[in-house]
């Protein structure tokens, strides 16, 4: 199968191989050969007859051997030569080294690349990557020099440099790997092909992933959510303040990025995400000792209450206390430490603490079933030897399966204490507050792994009354729809909302206003005014005609003195929404060109950009789904009874969640949609303005949940390869 080719082959064909100093095959050549890889080695390059001492051939057809793994590293013009001749003779699994395949020819080379890749049965890595490793085979198909060593972590990255710096740190940082793959520019093998790698992979108890961007998007979700169901996945996200919004039309395009959507996938599979690759690099370390966390209960351990403070105060900020001490605990450990050690959580063992102390209280934390892990923290104190406490902490780690941590905060006096820790297989950090920072990390991963559920994709049939809309108005106008369309649209939906009229002059604003009999508003009607508020164009509880009259001259005149270059149309006229206790909500859709429609929810009104307090979901989305992305707000706390206003209707605002996601996903043809703001209120709910960008050019992206792994392994056998 394909999946073992990559991972445990038993032969390897190294194309370029040479002795030049400057040549990467030469590198990869010589891991190969050196660092313990006990398969066959195949050296391929016409130029030689020899190479390193063994023979070299112009191709695997002319010497006749089928190596299981061929790796690529020669002029991008020789690359399709090379993997023709691997499908000639069976090679289905094949890494490109090779740079180049973006030469100025549009996408005229890496087409070509792709399709001989196809004709051949082959599945590759790369181009431009920096290979692969899988320690405990002594497989280094890479042309750096470090083999990592063994462990469960497996480290897919979009960049050559975290493997291989990752590499060089890893006996250094106590850091063990099953695999590590540089997937270079994914023209074909992928990151969710990687995921998928790993997930099968016996060895890998934990997945990394460094990711810059994503191609597949659906695929990609697909092999993460089943990542993350079976595996602890960490991800580090490069590029997180990518400009992507300039030019958005709404007030939800504006707000969201690529890195929200990027980081509500990942919530929304299960992944934990973490900022910086130190974080990365400490979360690793704590989950390569112990990749099970079976709950948050910590126990803290110390000999100087500051840092045992310090750690208290960094849990705190992940929403997380130390656990309560029992009090047969206190009752134990009175008789056998200081008598001024702090009775509580942190376990305060105070300066003078010699490592007989440190034992006692290890001892019992770890014997009792009221914490799920320990950090043990040092302070350098004449009185205590942090050597000898290092050797009560991997006594104490040998007779317990609990998670330990340690922190021997200091320099030189405490240096050789760490490194034996870090030898032993301890997780030690540097700062306390990096050590709660890796264990807050490391249990949302292990607690998404057990029991995350797979969120529903919900494709229900489109809503009649959409149908009817849509039959009425014939075709839909491409860019920005008119108020009126885009509130029909949102009523035949089910999103309430009143429906605005237009008035070209202020005498049809008059006429409007006494056929409604009630309080109007007045908004600016132009398709290149986005925000009617940057033109003062709007004006509420209108009473009068007087009123309508003046207010209709007002907002025309100033929208045209402030907007010259703009199309305006009149004014449009509403009745005046009153909802007592009511709250002002945003909800908007946007189309991310990677993974599809965006549905945005959070706090609305004129300050919505600087208030930024919203939340963001793939859509389409359960009710359950929707009531979570409320959660997620600050102004979800508003929406309960809050001071002297009661509840507002929340059944109401869930069931606008799912229609607005029903809207967006049965009409891709919408590209943005912007409620602001959707009055919510104890009565119930409307919205008052609404703006949707229209372009029929947009169409839904298809979910692929086709393994290329699987398709391949079917391939491998028709062929006859075993």
């Amino acid at each position: 199968m394909l999946i073992s080719d990559f991972l445990s082959p038993s032969s390897v064909a190294v194309y370029g191989a040479s002795e030049r100093p400057t040549s990467p095959a030469a590198h990869i050549l010589r891991n190969l050969l050196n660092q313990g890889f006990s398969g066959e080695v195949v050296a391929i390059n016409p130029k030689y007859d020899t190479v390193a001492g063994r023979p070299c051939f112009a191709s695997q057809v002319a010497g006749g051997t089928a190596a299981d793994l061929a790796i690529v590293a020669i002029p991008a013009r020789a690359v399709p030569t090379a993997l023709q001749d691997c499908g000639a003779v069976g090679t289905r699994a094949v890494i490109i080294n090779t740079a180049g395949f973006d030469d100025g020819t549009g996408r005229a080379s890496q087409t070509r690349l792709m399709g001989t890749a196809r004709e051949a049965g082959i599945r590759f890595i790369g181009p431009n990557c920096l290979g692969l490793v899988r320690p405990q085979s002594k497989l280094n198909a890479t042309f750096q020099p470090a083999m990592p060593p063994s462990g469960g972590l497996a480290l897919i990255s979009q960049s050559g440099a975290i493997c291989s710096g990752l590499a060089d740190m890893a006996e250094a940082e106590g850091l063990g790997f099953s695999l590590m793959v540089s997937l270079g520019n994914s023209l074909d093998f992928g990151m969710g092909d990687a995921l998928d790698m790993a997930v099968e992979d016996p060895k890998t108890q934990v997945i990394l992933a460094y990711v810059e961007g994503i191609r597949n998007g659906p695929k990609f979700i697909s092999a993460l959510r089943e990542a993350c169901a079976k595996k602890p996945v960490i991800v580090l996200k490069a590029g997180r303040h990518a400009e992507g919004a300039e030019a958005a039309a709404t007030h939800t395009g504006a707000l969201i990025g690529s890195d929200r959507v990027f980081s509500s996938v990942l919530k929304d599979s299960g992944a934990v995400q973490v900022a910086t690759l130190g974080e990365l690099i400490e979360t690793a370390r704590l989950m390569s000792s112990m990749p099970d966390i079976k709950g948050g209960r910590l126990a803290i351990v110390t000999n100087g209450g500051g840092v045992g403070v310090l750690s208290a105060d960094r849990l705190a900020d992940r929403n997380m206390h130390p656990a309560e001490l029992p009090a047969e605990l206190v009752e134990r450990l009175d008789p056998l430490l200081s008598p001024n050690w702090s009775r509580r959580n942190p376990i305060d063992i105070v300066g003078d603490a010699t490592p007989a102390h440190y034992s006692e209280a290890l001892g019992a934390v770890l014997g009792s079933g009221d914490f799920d892990a320990v950090l043990t923290l040092l302070s350098p104190q004449s009185m205590t030897s942090p050597e000898a406490v290092a050797d009560v902490v991997l006594e104490a780690r040998g007779a317990s399966r609990k998670p330990l941590m340690t922190c021997f905060l200091g320099g030189m006096s405490v240096a050789t204490a760490r490194s034996k820790l870090r030898r032993q297989g301890i997780a030690d950090f540097d700062l306390p507050e990096h050590a709660v920072q890796a264990f807050a990390a490391a249990l949302r991963a292990s607690t998404h792994s057990r029991s995350y559920p797979s969120l529903p994709r919900i494709n229900g049939p489109r809503n009649p009354a959409v149908e009817a809309f849509l039959v009425q108005e014939a075709s839909m106008p491409n860019g920005m729809m008119g108020d009126v369309l885009s509130r029909k649209l949102l009523v035949a939906a089910g999103v309430p909302c009143p429906i605005p009229e237009l008035a070209e002059t202020a005498e049809d604003a008059v006429r409007l206003f006494e056929k409604l009999n009630t309080p109007v508003v007045l908004k600016i009607s132009s398709p290149d005014i986005s925000h009617k508020s940057e033109v003062d164009g709007v004006r509420l509880n209108l009473r009068t005609k007087a009123e309508v009259e003046v207010a209709f001259e007002g907002i025309v005149a100033r929208a045209q003195a402030m907007r010259p270059d703009a199309v305006v149309r009149g004014v449009t006229v509403e009745p005046m929404v009153a909802l007592p206790d009511a709250r002002e909500l945003l909800i908007g859709v946007t189309r991310d060109p990677v993974f599809g429609p965006v549905l945005t929810f959070g706090a609305g009104g004129t300050l919505v950009e600087l208030l930024d307090d919203v939340a963001t979901v793939l859509l389409p989305i359960s009710p359950e789904r929707a009531r979570a992305l409320i959660n997620e707000t600050k102004i979800a706390k508003l929406l309960g009874p809050y001071r002297n206003m009661d509840a507002i209707d929340m059944a109401a605002l869930v069931d606008v969640l799912v229609a607005v996601s029903e809207l967006a996903t049965t009409l891709p043809g919408i590209a943005e949609m912007d409620i602001n703001p959707m009055l919510a209120s104890p009565a119930g709910l409307c919205a008052v303005d609404a703006r949707i960008r229209f372009d029929s050019a947009v169409t839904p992206l298809l979910p692929d949940p086709t393994r290329e792994l699987d398709g391949l392994g079917d391939n491998d056998q028709r062929q006859g390869k075993a």
